[in-house]
């Protein structure tokens, strides 16, 4: 018996596409986002400052860095929201925003590598199964909370159309 996967379409040449589990969802990606933010932030250069040109500080591509953690930190909310409109957001969408870095070739070529290592690192740790359940947690309380929420949004729209159709009817 085959184990159920999904595909994920990539920009690499080398790694065109990646199969992950049918189980991993948006907010696997938006985990590995800010998995990737936390290590791409130059905090290790903690007492490395200095406006010496010639130091090796100047060399380490801090501001390569910052936007790269920037970036991840910015798709692991982004995905986040995504998914708080629409539990059904897609793995691809997910994927997409996480790659669509701007910067130099080789930054941009970074990024892609970084994520695609990043996805089969999570589906191939031994605490994926446990990540997952914490992630269907997340969804359960979003399906929960849209459930709740439905009946006072019905509601309001039931009333905003009874204004319309009056002020029609006036």
């Amino acid at each position: 018996m085959k184990k159920a996967t999904q595909t994920i379409s990539t920009n690499l040449i080398s790694t065109p596409t990646i199969s992950v589990p049918a189980s991993f969802t948006a907010l696997h990606l938006a985990h590995i986002s800010w998995n990737l933010f936390s290590s791409n932030s130059p905090t290790h250069f903690e007492n490395e400052f200095s406006i010496d040109d010639s130091s090796d500080f100047a060399h380490y591509n801090i501001s390569d860095s910052m936007d790269i953690a920037q970036h991840f930190f910015d798709c692991a909310f982004a995905i986040g929201s995504s998914v708080q409109e629409d539990v059904n957001y897609s793995v691809q969408d997910a994927f997409n925003c996480l790659d669509d870095f701007y910067g130099d070739t080789c930054v941009r070529e970074d990024v892609s590598t970084q994520i695609e290592s990043a996805i089969q690192e999570l589906v191939a740790d031994s605490n994926y199964a446990q990540y997952t359940d914490y992630i269907v947690q997340d969804y359960s309380a979003l399906v929960e909370d849209t459930a709740q929420a439905l009946p006072t949004q019905i509601a309001q729209l039931e009333k905003q159309l009874a204004t319309l159709k009056a002020k029609q009817s006036a």
